[in-house]
């Protein structure tokens, strides 16, 4: 299990929802679980229904993700 303090300063929220700033494509997409141990972000993409992987590193910062909502 995550703790708060990794949870909230390295990985964001489960449930969050997050659209990708690359110009080229329009996606949304959501946070379903953490991976703290490989260091990795399990992400539902919206528009295409489809699950990958992210690296936390993305999530606020430019040419990555920025959040729209969060639950």
């Amino acid at each position: 299990m995550l703790s708060s303090t990794t949870s909230s300063k390295t990985f964001p929220p489960v449930g969050s929802t997050w659209k990708d700033l690359d110009r080229r494509v329009k996606r949304t997409i959501q946070v379903v679980r953490l991976d703290a141990d490989k260091k990795r972000v399990r992400i539902h993409c919206i528009e295409t229904d489809v699950l990958s992987w992210a690296k936390p590193e993305r999530f606020g910062k430019s040419g990555g993700y920025i959040r729209i909502q969060s639950k």
